[in-house]
């Protein structure tokens, strides 16, 4: 079965209470996106945001960070795994080797065993950061108590085809609430479409039936 097969059933607060995930541990996703939900293609991102850099590396340093294969091979070697933070792998490889990561076969097991890597300690480990991509998004969408999404008024190439969840569907059928914070211009942030000043601005999205 594929990773991305594997993803698409929707997670269960049940399900990571099994895997051993205390309630009070806060379950977050973070991402950026274009206004048309494209967060890149898998090894890239239309854009180049020096803004949201920062507000990613702001938001998730001293946490643990859950990721699947691919968006922890994306990611540069430099900066593999993402320092600062204890970097847990998805994937059903049981021979994966990711060198300074831990792997796990499942989400519930990885969101899990990030909690522990970290520390077992909920005052210590308040938030375990779902990083991606996208399908991995999906199934934790249900599970997720806060998602911070930082949208860039761009566009997308063709070739960038994977979404994130649609967070503004979620306000319709009140799983969530949004507190959207002002639109802003990047000092350098250039994307591939051309946009200039490019602009964005950072939402976050509160589950209304979390625990």
């Amino acid at each position: 079965m594929s990773e991305t097969a594997q993803s698409r059933d929707a997670l269960t607060r049940d399900a990571l209470r099994a895997a051993g995930l205390p309630d009070d541990v806060e379950v977050a996703m973070i991402w950026a996106q274009t206004t048309d939900n494209i967060i890149g293609d898998g090894t890239d991102m239309p854009w180049y945001l020096p803004e949201d850099l920062e507000h990613f590396k702001n938001s998730t340093v001293g946490a643990p960070v859950v990721m699947g294969r691919i968006s922890w091979e994306a990611l540069d070697p430099r900066f593999r795994p993402l320092p600062g933070r204890d970097n847990v792998v998805i994937t059903r490889n049981t021979s994966y080797d990711a060198p300074g990561g831990t792997v796990c076969a499942t989400i519930p097991e990885a969101i899990a065993a990030a909690y522990r890597v970290a520390g077992a300690d909920a005052s210590t480990v308040p938030t375990v950061w779902i990083l991606g991509g996208g399908e991995i998004y999906r199934q934790c969408l249900p599970v997720a108590d806060r998602v911070v999404v930082t949208e860039i008024a761009c566009g997308a190439p063709e070739r960038f085809t994977v979404a994130a969840p649609d967070m503004r569907a979620t306000l319709e059928d009140g799983s969530f609430t949004v507190t959207d914070g002002p639109w802003l211009d990047s000092a350098k942030g250039t994307a591939l479409t051309g946009e200039d000043p490019l602009r964005y601005r950072i939402c976050e999205y509160t589950n209304t039936n979390s625990k």
